[in-house]
């Protein structure tokens, strides 16, 4: 880490998703020969041709043969996967590596899985017509792809199965292009609210590569690491209306991802501060605060070693409880358990909230330190342990107005030097 921290970036994973798939249409194709990503095709050709009673009459009278079973589905298996991979590979010289031991290979932890638009007619990312129609994110190719839904539903089953971009369904796409109106309709087809996007492209930076450190260890950056559910990638995006569609869906706020992490962990990670207060507070499904990811750390301490100085003041004040309130003066308390170094057996907590703030290297760190709950946690501690140690004759009782909970406190400073505000 360096000295001192510029202002994250507004995550935007469709742009990030452009400047990839802006290749991707090289692959002669079907798929591209009908919609490609330089928002041409066959299908809107005949949309601006004949509107879309016309794309309607010829997705009903031709479309079903790139379609398993016309259109109804089937579990596709490693075999239908290995043909797409290897479709441009001549017969004799064919050789299938089956010892890839990859991370991101998606054969090693290959399940069967239902799937409508037939492999042989995916695109080079392993996408569908639906996909692209999604992507290429204009009011006609919108149009098209609700006609497509119309007629053939089942298209919602399907996953982008590339490793760079696996697992990433049509809800995805269309929360990451801000299309509520087609995040409605899908979820109104029965769209997998559980389907995760696990490709290399939606991991941090630092998990990309062959042989990745592991979810314990990472900084979670990334251009599209949005904590692979679709409730999450909503709430990374600060979309509260496709949240709250979610949710009344049945979408469940504390389902981890790979890293452990839930919504309060990857609003952290995307610095939404709005999200992490309408999260916790929900009031259908509140997020549950506390939960601890892979790493060992939760929501609040995850604030920390990101050093998010402003969302972490903004989580102390929404976990906080407060006694009474006279005039400009208030006296509150805090939970120590994720802040203090001591836990209440006496065993040191190295992913407290004090220790990693203490070892942050960022110039929000030494933010967080200033004023409030961490830096009368710290002039209690110099009281209480330090200054005896030292030899300093300690002074009068003191208490810790407006932050701490005095019987907390008393749990943690043993001395019991603690008095309630008189």
């Amino acid at each position: 880490m360096g000295g001192c921290a510029t202002k994250p970036e507004a995550i935007n994973p469709g742009s990030a998703l452009d400047r990839v798939i802006s290749q991707a249409s090289s692959d002669d194709c079907v798929l591209y020969r009908l919609a490609d990503y330089k928002k041409g095709g066959r299908l809107i050709e005949e949309y601006n041709r004949g509107g879309g009673k016309e794309v309607e009459r010829l997705i009903l009278e031709e479309f079903g043969v790139f379609m398993y079973n016309h259109g109804r589905g089937m579990e596709i298996t490693r075999t239908e996967y290995l043909k797409w991979k290897y479709r441009n590979v001549p017969k004799d010289q064919l050789v299938v590596h089956m010892d890839n031991k990859s991370p991101f290979n998606p054969l090693n932890k290959w399940e069967d899985h239902e799937a409508c638009w037939q492999m042989q007619f995916r695109g080079s990312l392993g996408e569908t017509l639906l996909h692209v129609l999604i992507m290429c994110d204009t009011k006609a190719h919108t149009r098209v792809a609700k006609i497509l839904l119309k007629c053939f539903p089942k298209l919602v089953v399907d996953v982008v199965e590339g490793e760079e971009y696996l697992g990433a369904s049509a809800l995805h796409l269309a929360i990451a292009y801000s299309n509520n109106e087609l995040v409605t309709i899908l979820l109104g087809c029965n769209s997998d609210f559980g389907q995760r996007a696990i490709g290399s492209f939606f991991l941090p930076k630092d998990q990309q590569v062959t042989r990745p450190p592991g979810p314990e260890t990472t900084d979670y950056e990334g251009l599209a690491y949005l904590g692979e559910y679709p409730l999450a990638w909503a709430a990374c995006l600060g979309n509260e209306t496709v949240y709250n569609k979610l949710i009344d869906f049945g979408a469940d706020p504390n389902a981890q991802d790979t890293f452990g992490n839930m919504i309060l962990h990857m609003v952290v990670v995307c610095n939404q501060l709005g999200m992490f207060s309408y999260a916790l507070r929900h009031p259908r499904i509140p997020a549950q605060d506390g939960i601890m990811n892979m790493a060992g750390l939760t929501p609040l301490t995850l604030a920390c070693k990101l050093a998010r100085s402003t969302i972490f003041k903004e989580m102390l004040e929404l976990t906080c409880i407060e006694f009474w309130r006279y005039s400009n003066i208030t006296c509150s308390a805090y939970p120590l358990n994720a802040l203090d170094t001591i836990r209440p057996s006496g065993e040191t907590n190295w992913n407290s909230a004090l220790m990693i703030i203490l070892n942050g290297t960022k110039s929000e760190h030494l933010d967080m330190l200033e004023g409030g709950i961490i830096q009368r946690l710290l002039e209690e501690k110099w009281k209480t342990f330090a200054r005896v140690s030292l030899g300093f004759v300690p002074l009068s009782s003191h208490w810790i107005s407006d932050c701490m909970d005095v019987e907390a406190s008393r749990a943690i400073f043993p001395s019991d030097n603690l008095q309630s505000p008189t």
